[in-house]
C-alpha cells in the first residue's frame, strides 16, 4: 500500500472517531501533498482538524475543474479514437495508463474504459458520453491511486452493462457498471445514469466519495457500494436497487465501514436496506427520501406479537410462561386488539406438552394472504442501518420501511434534523441505546415506536404512533416481570414527547424516570396494556406528565417521586376528545388535556400540584387556546366543564376513583412493578396460584382482565 493510501486510512480513522465524539491524538506528524493540486494537508492531532468531518473531502474532490487535457477520447459506435497521450484504444476497449485528465465524449455500443495507472491520479471527464458493455464493467479501474470521475457541466451521460459477465464466477472479478479497485470520487455538475443489469451499479473496493452531479443508479443488486466507506458532500442521487441502496462493507479495518453524509439529496428505493453501514452511519445534513422493502405496508415482522414474556417483560412463548390457553378459549371470535396481534398475522393451534391447554403460534402472511417462509423474511429491509452506530446531527429524512426505520446494532444518537418515519417494525431501534437530544421526529406508523435497552430523551420534539408499545425499553431478553432489569431504563429530562399507542404507551422493563420536558401519552383502549408500564420504579421529579388510557393495567409513579401526581379512574369509559381539566380550588386552570381515544384512567403530574392544596377534576367544556398533542396552552379554559371529583394533594400520589390493587406486573425494588398503588399495603406478595387454580380466560376482550381474586391478572407483555 502506498504512503498516501496509508495516510488516507489514518485520516479516515481519526475522522470516524471524531464522529462518535472521541478524540485521539496522533503521535507523529503526517503530511500528504497531492501532486496534481497545491493542496497540502498537515495533521498533528485530531483536535487540531478544522472542520474535522469535512476533512474526508479534499480540494480536488470538491473542485472538478482542470486546466489541461492529456487526451481526447472520442467514442463512435464500436470504435474509439484517442487524440493525445496516456491512453490507447484496442478496438472498443480504451486503457488509461498514465496520470492526467481524459475527456470522453460520444457513444460506445459495446466497449469499456479501463484505468491501469499504478500510484497515479487519473481524472475521467464524461461529457455527453454513452458507454455500454455487454460482457463486463463499462468503467473498470484496475489499479490507480485515485480516480476522479467528473461529470462535465450540462452534460448527459449514461453507463450500462449486460446481464452476464464473461468473468462471472472468477475471484475478484468486476461486478458493477463502475467497478473500482481503488479510491473513487464522482464530482462535477452534469448528470449520469448508471444501469446495472448484472449486479451492482457502482462498486468500490476502497472508498467512494460523492461531491456533485445528478446521478441515477438502477441496479439489480446494490446501488452504490464502497468497501472502506461512502462519503457524500453534495449532489443529487436517485437510486433504484434490488438489494441495498447505499452500503459500506469493511468490517475488518478499524475506523472503516462507515457511511457519512454532509450534504446532498438522496431518493432511494431499495429491495433491502436503504442505507447500510457496516459500522457507523452519520449525517450532518442532506435530504433523504427512502422506501425500503416496499415500505411499511410490506412489514417483515414475523415474531410473536404480544403473548409472551410472562408477567411483564419482553415477549416470548406465552404457553411456557402462563400455561397455555384453556381448551374452550374462543379463538374464532378473538377481538381485534387481542394481544396487539397484527391484522395480517394468523395463528395455528399446537397442543402443549402437558395437554393442559392450547398455545397459539403466529404465522406471517403477505399481502396476498399467503404464508411467508423464513427465507423470504431473512433479508434486512430497514431504512437506515448502522452496524455500530447511527448518528443524526442534521438533515431531513423521510423513511418508509418494511422493517425498522432507523436501526443500530449498537447506539443511536439524534442531535438535530427532521425525521418522518413509517416503519413495518420499530420506528427507531438500537440494541444498546437510543439518545434523543434535539430535532423534530415523527414516527407516523410503527409496530413499536422507539425500542432499545436504554432510551433517553433530553430535547427536541418526538411524536410516536404505534400499533404496540410507543416507547419500549427492553434488552430483548425474556426474564419476565418477576425481577428488574438493571441495565434497562427509560429517562426523559427535556423536550416534548407525544405517544399514541395501541399497546403500552411508555414501557420499561427496568426503571422509568421523568425529570423534565412534556410527556403526553394517548394510551391503549384495551385492558391488557397501560399508558405507563414499568418493571421497576416510575419516578417523576419534574416536567409535565399526562397519560390517559385503560384502567385495567394502569400504573402510576412510585412514592419515590418528588413531584406530586394524581391518578383518576372514572366510573365509566369516556369517549375520545373528552376534555379533562385540572383546576385549583378557586377554579383556576392548571391544565387542559384532550385524550384522542376513549379512556377511563388518566395520570397527571405537574409542578403546579402543590402538597396540601385541593384540586378539582372536570370533564367536558371548551378551551380557546392552541392545542398541541392534546394539551392546550394555559389560559383558554372557559370554566364550563362538569366537576367530576376533587382531591387534596396530601401525598406524592393522590387517588381519585376506584383503583386496582396493583398494576404493571411484579417489578423490582421490592414492590409490585412501577405502578404499586398507595392503598396497597406493600406486604407479602400474593402467592401465585398453581396451574389448576389459574383463572379461566374470558372469551371476550382478553387483554389482561383481572379476575376477582388476588392473582392480579397481569397480561404477559
Amino acid at each position: 500500500m502506498t504512503k498516501s493510501r496509508n495516510y488516507k486510512k489514518v485520516l479516515c480513522f481519526i475522522t470516524a472517531l471524531i464522529m462518535t465524539t472521541a478524540a485521539y491524538g496522533c503521535t507523529q506528524k503526517k503530511t500528504e501533498t497531492d501532486k496534481n493540486t497545491e493542496d497540502t494537508i498537515s495533521i498533528e492531532s485530531a483536535t487540531q482538524i478544522k472542520g474535522a468531518v469535512s476533512s474526508l473531502f479534499s480540494e480536488r474532490d470538491l473542485n472538478p475543474q482542470f486546466d489541461t487535457v492529456s487526451a481526447e477520447i472520442i467514442l463512435s459506435g464500436d470504435t474509439v479514437t484517442v487524440n493525445g497521450n496516456g491512453a490507447v484504444a484496442d478496438g472498443s476497449v480504451v486503457t488509461v495508463s498514465q496520470a492526467g485528465v481524459y475527456h470522453i465524449s460520444g457513444k460506445l455500443t459495446d466497449g469499456r474504459i479501463i484505468v491501469n495507472a499504478p500510484k497515479e491520479k487519473v481524472q475521467l471527464v464524461l461529457d455527453n458520453a454513452d458507454i455500454s458493455c455487454s460482457y463486463s464493467s463499462a468503467i473498470h479501474i484496475e489499479n490507480c491511486d485515485k480516480t476522479f470521475l467528473t461529470l462535465a457541466e450540462n452534460s448527459v451521460n449514461t453507463l450500462s452493462d449486460g446481464s452476464e459477465y464473461s468473468t462471472d464466477g472468477q475471484e475478484n472479478s468486476p461486478d458493477a457498471v463502475i467497478f473500482s479497485e481503488d479510491s473513487l470520487t464522482i464530482n462535477g455538475t452534469g448528470s449520469l445514469t448508471v444501469n446495472g443489469n448484472y449486479c451492482d451499479g457502482i462498486h468500490g473496493k476502497d472508498d467512494i466519495v460523492l461531491t456533485g452531479g445528478i446521478i441515477t443508479v438502477n441496479a439489480v443488486e446494490d446501488g452504490i457500494k464502497g468497501k472502506d466507506y461512502v462519503a457524500a458532500a453534495d449532489g443529487e442521487f436517485i437510486i433504484n436497487a434490488g438489494c441495498d441502496g447505499i452500503k459500506s462493507t469493511n468490517s475488518e479495518d478499524e475506523g472503516m465501514g462507515f457511511v457519512f453524509v454532509e450534504n446532498g439529496k438522496f431518493t432511494i428505493t431499495s429491495g433491502n436496506d436503504g442505507i447500510q453501514a457496516e459500522t457507523e452511519f452519520t449525517a450532518t445534513g442532506g435530504e433523504f427520501d427512502i422506501v425500503s422493502g416496499g415500505g411499511n405496508e410490506k412489514s417483515v415482522k414475523t415474531h410473536m406479537e404480544g403473548f409472551g414474556g410472562g408477567f411483564g417483560g419482553n415477549r416470548g412463548d406465552f404457553s411456557d410462561k402462563f400455561g397455555g390457553f384453556p381448551n374452550d378459549f374462543d379463538k374464532d371470535n378473538m377481538p381485534e386488539n387481542f394481544g396487539q396481534h397484527r391484522k395480517n398475522d394468523r395463528f395455528r393451534e399446537e397442543t402443549d406438552n402437558d395437554n393442559s391447554g392450547t398455545q397459539l403460534s403466529f404465522v406471517k402472511l403477505n399481502a396476498e394472504n399467503e404464508t411467508v417462509s423464513d427465507t423470504e423474511t431473512s433479508d434486512s429491509k430497514k431504512g437506515i442501518k448502522g452496524g455500530t452506530a447511527v448518528n443524526i446531527k442534521g438533515g431531513t429524512f423521510k423513511i418508509d420501511s418494511a422493517d425498522d426505520g432507523l436501526h443500530s446494532d449498537g447506539t443511536a444518537v439524534i442531535e438535530d434534523g427532521t425525521l418522518e418515519i413509517l416503519a413495518g417494525d420499530d420506528g427507531i431501534h438500537s440494541d444498546k441505546s437510543v439518545e434523543i437530544n434535539g430535532g423534530d421526529i415523527k414516527i407516523s406508523v410503527s409496530y413499536e415506536g422507539i425500542e432499545s435497552a436504554e432510551i433517553s430523551i433530553s430535547g427536541g420534539n418526538t411524536e410516536v404512533h404505534s400499533s404496540d408499545d410507543g416507547i419500549n425499553a427492553s434488552d430483548g431478553s425474556s426474564q419476565g416481570g418477576m425481577g428488574s432489569y438493571s441495565d434497562v431504563f427509560f429517562d426523559i429530562s427535556g423536550g416534548t414527547l407525544y405517544v399514541n399507542a395501541d399497546g403500552d404507551g411508555l414501557d420499561s422493563n427496568g426503571d422509568m424516570t421523568i425529570s423534565g420536558g412534556v410527556v403526553l401519552v394517548h394510551g391503549p383502549t384495551n385492558s391488557g396494556n397501560g399508558a405507563l408500564d414499568s418493571n421497576g420504579e416510575i419516578t417523576v421529579t419534574g416536567g409535565i406528565l399526562i397519560a390517559a388510557g385503560s384502567s385495567g393495567m394502569a400504573e402510576i409513579p412510585s412514592d419515590n417521586s418528588t413531584q406530586n401526581c394524581v391518578s383518576v379512574t372514572f366510573e365509566s369509559t369516556l369517549s375520545a376528545d373528552t376534555m379533562v381539566t385540572l383546576t385549583d380550588s378557586s377554579d383556576n386552570e392548571i391544565l387542559c388535556f384532550v385524550p384522542e381515544k376513549q379512556f377511563d384512567n388518566i395520570v397527571i403530574s405537574s409542578p403546579e400540584i402543590i402538597s396540601g392544596e385541593t384540586y378539582k377534576i372536570c370533564t367536558g367544556g371548551t378551551d380557546s387556546s392552541q392545542k398541541n398533542g392534546g394539551l392546550y396552552e394555559k389560559g383558554g379554559y372557559k370554566n364550563d366543564g362538569t366537576a367530576y371529583d376533587e382531591f387534596t394533594a396530601d401525598s406524592v400520589v393522590s387517588i381519585v376513583g376506584k383503583q386496582t390493587a396493583f398494576g404493571g406486573g411484579f417489578g423490582g425494588h421490592g414492590n409490585f412493578g412501577g405502578g404499586m398503588k398507595p392503598n396497597f399495603d406493600g406486604g407479602e406478595r400474593p402467592e401465585m396460584p398453581n396451574s389448576e387454580e389459574r383463572p379461566e380466560m374470558p372469551n371476550g376482550d382478553f387483554g389482561g382482565m383481572r379476575p376477582d381474586g388476588n392473582f392480579g391478572g397481569r397480561q404477559p407483555r
